[in-house]
């Protein structure tokens, strides 16, 4: 029964031991994921975008990851690389984008040489146009009142009475009557006259 026994014992510390090195740290494969995306995946972003753009990882990348930003259809922007030890990816753009649709396809290798491919998508919006500011309403001013014109009555003719001789226009007439009258006596008495001489020197 103890050669058994002792076998027992060996197989349990392999297995331990087996065990152990399996949790150790060194012999986990590394895996490049990425952990945040500025701008996030899915998110709307308003015109003129400047960034920033960056992928941050959960993993130091080695030599050969990068990314690449391309518009709508799928021409490339810009890319971004790992100078040196790092766990992120930034892009620098050499002018603002515009709206429309974007895409960043990356690609992470772990120190381990583990390799991790992914796309993260945004969009640029353009700004809202801003709605004319309404001019002020001028207020009228208060007008005077002014009053209807009150049509005033048609003046009634009135009948004139026949100016009155003035008395001294009657002793006018008269003035003027008596030297005709004169007139006529003498004419009369002229003519009387003259027929009496004829009737005389008649045989």
């Amino acid at each position: 029964m103890a050669p058994t026994n002792h076998k027992v014992r060996r197989l349990a510390g392999a297995t331990f031991l087996l065990l152990l090195a399996s949790l150790s740290p060194a012999s986990v494969a590394a895996h490049a994921e990425l952990e945040t995306a500025m701008p996030a995946n899915g998110s709307t972003v308003e015109a003129p975008f400047n960034g920033p753009i960056r992928l941050e990882f959960s993993e130091e990348l080695a030599d050969g990851s990068g990314a690449e930003l391309r518009d709508e259809v799928g021409g490339g922007i810009a890319t971004a690389t790992v100078d040196g030890p790092g766990a992120a990816m930034e892009f620098e753009l050499s002018a603002p984008l515009g709206p429309g649709d974007y895409e960043i396809a990356w690609t992470g290798i772990a120190v381990d040489g583990h390799v991790e491919r992914g796309t993260v998508a945004f969009t640029v919006k353009a700004p809202p146009t801003p709605e004319p500011t309404p001019s002020p309403t001028p207020t009228p001013e208060p007008s005077e009142s002014i009053a209807p014109a009150t049509q005033s009555p048609e003046p009634t003719p009135s009948t004139s009475p026949s100016p009155t001789p003035a008395p001294g226009d009657a002793s006018g007439s008269a003035d003027a009557v008596i030297p005709i009258i004169v007139a006529l006596l003498v004419v009369a008495l002229g003519a009387g006259y003259l027929l009496s001489r004829r009737g005389r020197s008649t045989p």
